[in-house]
Parts: C-alpha cells; sequence; structure tokens
C-alpha cells in the first residue's frame, strides 16, 4: 500500500478535508470509521431512516460534519504546548493497487491496524473511497492526544517504521500481491512488480 500524509494546520482547512473526505461517502458501500467522535450513532440512525431523501441526507450528513469538526476544535483547544503555524491535524491517504480488490471488512480492518499505530491516543475519523481505479482509504487525526492533551510529532524515521510494519503487516494479515511497495527508498510511489512464484 502506498501510505501519504499531509498536515492540517487551520480550522477551516480541517473543514474543507473532512467535507472532501464524506462527501463522496455512500451508506451503503463506505464505512465510517470514528474514535472518541461522541453521538455519531445517532448521524447513523438518522441517515438510514432517510436514505431515500436526498435534501434530508444532506442536512443530516452537514450536521454530522459540523459535529465531528467541533469536537475536533474543542480537543485540539487543549493542547498544552501551543506555537504559531503548528500542525493540528493528519490526513492519510492508505491506497492500493487496483488488482488488490478489498472488501469492506479488509479495509476496515487495515484501518483500525493503521489508527493503531500512527494514532494511538487521537480523535479519528475514516471512511473508504473506491471512485478512482485504485480504493483507498481517507483518514483524518488529531495532533493532540485525546484526554492527555500533548501533541503527538514523528521523526521520519519513526514514520518511516510505520510504515514498513504496515508493510510488514499487510504481507501477513491480508497477502495482497499487487499491493507491495519497497519503502526503503526514497520515491516509494511505485508498486513493486508482482515476484515470480517459480
Amino acid at each position: 500500500m502506498i501510505i501519504k500524509e499531509k498536515s492540517i494546520k487551520s480550522y477551516v482547512a480541517l473543514e474543507n478535508v473532512l467535507r472532501y473526505v464524506f462527501s463522496k461517502h455512500n451508506h451503503q458501500q463506505h464505512f465510517v470509521f470514528k474514535r472518541y467522535i461522541k453521538g455519531d450513532r445517532n448521524f447513523e440512525k438518522q441517515l438510514q431512516l432517510v436514505q431515500d431523501d436526498t435534501e434530508a441526507t444532506s442536512i443530516i450528513k452537514e450536521a454530522r460534519l459540523q459535529e465531528m469538526k467541533r469536537q475536533f476544535l474543542v480537543n485540539d483547544k487543549q493542547r498544552m504546548h501551543k506555537r504559531k503555524g503548528e500542525t493540528k491535524f493528519y490526513h492519510a491517504i492508505l491506497s492500493f493497487h487496483r488488482s488488490d480488490n478489498l472488501s469492506q471488512e479488509q479495509l476496515l480492518k487495515i484501518t483500525k491496524k493503521y489508527v493503531k499505530e500512527r494514532f494511538p491516543n487521537s480523535i479519528v475519523v475514516a471512511t473508504n473511497h473506491s471512485d478512482t481505479k485504485h480504493q483507498h482509504l481517507h483518514l483524518i487525526g488529531s495532533n493532540v492526544e485525546y484526554g492527555i492533551h500533548t501533541t503527538r510529532y514523528l521523526t521520519k524515521s519513526q514514520f518511516k517504521a510505520i510504515k514498513q510494519e504496515m508493510e510488514h503487516w499487510q504481507d501477513k494479515e491480508l497477502g495482497l500481491v499487487h499491493s507491495r511497495v519497497d519503502h526503503s527508498k526514497k520515491k516509494s510511489n511505485r508498486y513493486l512488480k508482482k515476484r515470480s512464484t517459480k
């Protein structure tokens, strides 16, 4: 899998990313993973009740997005150390080779593993997209650990270690043949060629 992360440094940017990530969300085709987001099940129930009503669905989705944003902001404002221009949140994208057709259960399993490795104590929301040739996951995680209020920054080597752990776990747990990436090299945007089984 290819793993990329982008820094989010403002609340406006957070809302824009949340809107992009969840605007393509289809209740039947995509999951919504959340950790430390309270009250979201109520939105899920409401969406199930109005799934044939486009206007009502749109209103509920907007209310859900605003509530997610509010909880991210409340947590961020409790950070112990404040700096100008600091990274407040991260937007992670995990993408897979088009030949590795993953089920929703597998994608959710990958999401949970990445959250455990990358955001062990942070507020996180995530969903899957299938709007391109490659299946991919979007995760938004807070840089402020929930209930602890300390920030979690990773060095390049720490982030690389997480990528390598995810690659190892993917091989062991899912056996994905086409989505292997050599994270030890600088340019890791190319999938490794399928290894010969001879």
